[in-house]
């Protein structure tokens, strides 16, 4: 469709009322978003943990009855579960870009943070977060060098990082990945804690032991999983990350910061199982959000059935936080919109399947750009069935229109927020008179 019309039904599809778009000529998404009050008066620290295969279909506080993630089945009622939230890709690298830079995962595009169009400056937590003056830590189980994420998250305003040759005699470590889970936790409850308070932070920590081949700790602190076949040693690490997830918090809510800090839990994807439910294996992506913090309960309440995904996150963070940012997200605040939701999702790999999500609906694409209209239902007993809805059209032109826009934007390099924004741009609650 021609370029124009994509980039204004793009805008229908992001922008609202609170968004205010600074550069039209030049980009859909660039805009200036003004959330209100946010969660509390004083700034918030803000700890996103990106967990490894971390399926929503094994996820008891989903309707999953498999004692996988008793530890975050707790967690759950602290805060509010997104029940129908995915992973833009399914692939860890595809999770980090999405979840951090708020940009998807489009065809021919899967590697972005080793591409020469993912080395500028995307629009992110990391700078939503550097705006306002915090301070930023990266901890993880492995070497940064995978997928080049200390170069892409070097770029992107990460301060400080913490990988698998800087652990001191480590419980468990494996000679191909890093070090535990446990291991991973427990230095980032010691940084979290040592961490300077004049200012706030943000922090990004990411598991790794629910990854192939699955090398824990012996003995384990879980009991394995049995039951489920070839999946049984996946689902074992699965329980053991949501074991080492568990302690974790044990730990930070003695804390001095806990009562000012916004948590936020996500899957960086999930993972195959016995049943496929569309052409582009829906489950895959299904992962739990979960966001606790201040006050988050009595505003938004537990649950949350709007349809996301992982580049919503930034923005959602930007609401929490409240006053104004600046950003080129290809997401939405999912707590201050009045509609059903939607979510554009892409397997990895050279598979050209797309697919859109819509309240309880998918669209899927093929190769042959050939599409199919299903409607869906996660939970207990996760099923589709063919649907005739009128809706069959209006999805697949937002799909293409999204794709279309986003790649443009992508190789236009005007994604990405501009070189030239400075502080005089941003203007939000905590910015103090000057005289």
């Amino acid at each position: 469709m021609p370029l124009d019309e994509a980039n204004s039904i793009v805008k229908t599809m992001l922008l609202t009322s609170k968004d205010k778009l600074l550069s039209s000529d030049t980009s859909p998404t660039y805009r200036q978003y003004d959330a209100g009050e946010g969660l509390q008066s004083e700034p918030l620290n803000v700890v996103f943990i990106l967990m490894e295969s971390f399926s929503g279909e094994y996820v008891g506080a989903l309707g999953h009855d498999y004692s996988i993630t008793p530890e975050f089945d707790k967690l759950s009622q602290r805060g509010l579960l997104f029940e129908r939230f995915f992973s833009n890709g399914t692939h860890t690298h595809q999770g980090m870009f999405a979840s951090v830079s708020c940009f998807p995962n489009l065809p021919h595009y899967e590697y972005l943070m080793q591409q020469p169009e993912g080395t500028r400056k995307f629009s992110g937590s990391i700078q939503i977060t550097a705006d306002r003056g915090y301070q930023s830590l990266y901890v993880y189980n492995g070497d940064f060098a995978w997928d080049n994420q200390k170069g892409f998250f070097g770029t992107q305003g990460m301060q400080r990082f913490i990988g698998r040759h800087d652990y001191v005699n480590p419980i468990f470590s494996d000679p191909t990945w890093g070090v535990s889970d446990q291991d991973m936790f427990n230095r980032a409850e010691i940084e979290l804690k040592e961490l300077p308070k004049d200012k706030p932070f943000f922090a990004f920590l990411q598991t790794l032991s629910n990854h192939t081949p699955y090398a824990l700790p012996i003995p384990l602190p879980v009991r394995p999983v049995t039951g489920f076949g070839s999946l049984d040693e996946h689902l074992t690490a699965m329980r053991y990350s949501d074991w080492a997830l568990g302690q974790f918090f044990k730990k930070v809510e003695q804390s001095s910061y806990y009562k000012n800090t916004i948590f936020v839990i996500v899957g960086d994807h999930g993972f195959g199982t016995n049943r496929q439910l569309t052409d582009i294996d829906l489950l895959r992506f299904h992962v739990p959000l979960l966001i606790i913090g201040p006050g988050i309960i009595e505003k938004y309440g537990r649950r949350n059935t709007m349809v996301g995904s992982q580049v919503d996150i930034a923005p959602i963070i930007a609401g929490l936080l409240g006053g104004k940012s600046v950003h080129s997200c290809w997401g939405r605040d999912l707590l201050n919109i009045d509609d059903k939701g939607f979510a554009i999702i892409k397997p990895s790999g050279s598979d050209p399947t797309t697919a859109i999500i819509s309240g309880e609906e998918i669209l899927v694409r093929d190769a042959y750009d050939k599409e199919k209209l299903y409607s869906y239902q996660l939970g207990k007993l996760p099923e589709v069935t063919l649907s005739s809805s009128d809706d069959k059209n209006v999805m697949s032109h937002r799909l293409s229109a999204y794709i279309q826009s986003a790649t443009k934007s992508l190789l236009d390099a005007s994604t990405h927020r501009p070189d030239f924004l400075t502080k005089k741009d941003i203007s939000n609650k905590y910015d103090k008179p000057q005289k």
